[in-house]
């Protein structure tokens, strides 16, 4: 498959993620992470995932936008492929916003990560740690269950990878933790 340089998905992310940048870049770390654990292909799913919410701030949040036709004009500029097009937009599918089926490894993985991330990043935002290898996944756990802790993090969708993958959120939120510790030191 034919993939846009990477230069050019960057210059994308750069021109349209003003907020979200940070979590794109934190789905990127742990999209390759997960690639290579897999053997998979760590540039396809690289470039799932640092544009799987490309037109988030575009749409200014706007969840009924989100994935719609503003996507489709954004990445028209570095001719995606339809196929990582309907990658992208499967991981809304849970929200029942799209008709593309979270049925493959790196729609199942995206979905999976996407929610989980965010609310990761909120809790290792408030310990006191450098490090996100510091993240507890108990910790994790018990505040999934606290409906004010990141309220805008959809709780079932951050449980993903049960069912989706059949890992369980402790051991998954193990992997994501490596992810960003990698990634945090790559800096």
């Amino acid at each position: 498959m034919n993939l846009p340089d990477k230069q050019q998905v960057l210059d994308l992310v750069n021109k349209y993620a003003t907020d979200t940048k940070d979590h794109l870049l934190q789905v990127w770390a742990i999209m390759e992470y997960f690639a290579i654990k897999l053997w998979e292909d760590k540039d396809y799913w690289w470039t799932v995932w640092v544009l799987h919410d490309i037109d988030w701030d575009y749409v200014n949040k706007d969840w009924k936008k989100h994935l719609q036709g503003d996507l489709d004009k954004i990445v028209s500029e570095i001719n995606l492929s339809q196929e990582i097009i309907d990658d992208i937009k499967s991981h809304w599918y849970n929200f029942w916003l799209s008709d593309i089926e979270p049925n493959t490894l790196v729609r199942r993985y995206l979905s999976s990560v996407d929610e989980l991330s965010w609310f990761m990043w909120a809790y290792f935002r408030m310990i006191p740690s450098d490090n996100p290898i510091d993240i507890k996944p108990k910790s994790i756990n018990k505040k999934l269950k606290d409906k004010w802790f990141a309220s805008g993090v959809d709780r079932d969708e951050a449980r993903n990878c049960v069912t989706m993958l059949e890992i369980s959120i402790q051991e998954f939120v193990e992997d994501i933790k490596i992810a960003l510790s990698e990634a945090w030191f790559r800096k």
